[in-house]
């Protein structure tokens, strides 16, 4: 019995190793719990945010169908600025008014304005606009001594004497004109359908390009 307690005396802390192994181990698994906890929680405002964000700052559609062939492809991805200002050539994303869904166009005529097509020229009250995003089909339409775009007047698509587009609607066409279903087809659209505008095409990567 004296030899053992002598024993104790001379190793005071040998029995004491394996506690504080545990309570190291314990202090480790805490900070892990806690660092987990952390990054949850990080994760679940991102994800929230990116929710919200989508809902009333941007969207990420698909491009469908060739109706904007001259600027972008079927199966496109474009980054939809939801609070972008709607000026004429604008890409617009929106509700399409014959309920077939939704579309990207692009703004050609504003409110209060009257549109007219001749011999492939846009006139804007009456006044000559030229539409640079088309130079290189129109060139190559005038060797081909074809037209891209027909003759036709916002007044017979509103079916009014003026023509002139109401406030808050926009008259939209489609690039690829000889074949888009635009406002020619479905009238004008109301601000109320448009999502946003289009400011970028960021798939595929090697086509990158804003607008």
């Amino acid at each position: 019995m004296a030899v053992t307690e002598m024993n104790r005396k001379k190793h005071p802390n040998k029995k004491r190793t394996p506690r504080k192994k545990t309570r190291k181990k314990r202090k480790k698994n805490h900070r892990y719990k806690e660092l987990s906890q952390e990054i949850g929680i990080t994760c679940l405002i991102v994800v929230v945010l990116g929710v919200l964000c989508s809902q009333f700052v941007f969207a990420l559609p698909q491009t469908i169908g060739y109706g904007m062939r001259e600027s972008l492809n079927d199966g496109d991805r474009v980054y939809v600025n939801r609070l972008g200002k709607l000026r004429r050539f604008s890409l617009v994303y929106f509700k399409q008014p014959d309920g077939n869904g939704t579309s990207i166009r692009r703004i050609i005529g504003l409110p209060q304005e009257t549109v007219r097509y001749s011999n492939d020229e846009l006139y804007i009250n009456d006044r000559l606009i030229v539409e640079r995003f088309l130079q290189r089909a129109l060139a190559q339409a005038k060797l081909d001594n074809e037209m891209i775009t027909e003759d036709f007047d916002s007044a017979d698509i509103l079916k009014t004497n003026t023509g002139m587009i109401p406030k808050d609607k926009y008259l939209v066409l489609g690039d690829n004109r000889k074949y888009a279903t635009d406002s020619r087809y479905y009238g004008v659209v109301d601000k109320q359908m448009i999502i946003g505008t289009v400011e970028l095409r960021w798939w595929p990567f090697y086509q990158v390009r804003s607008y």
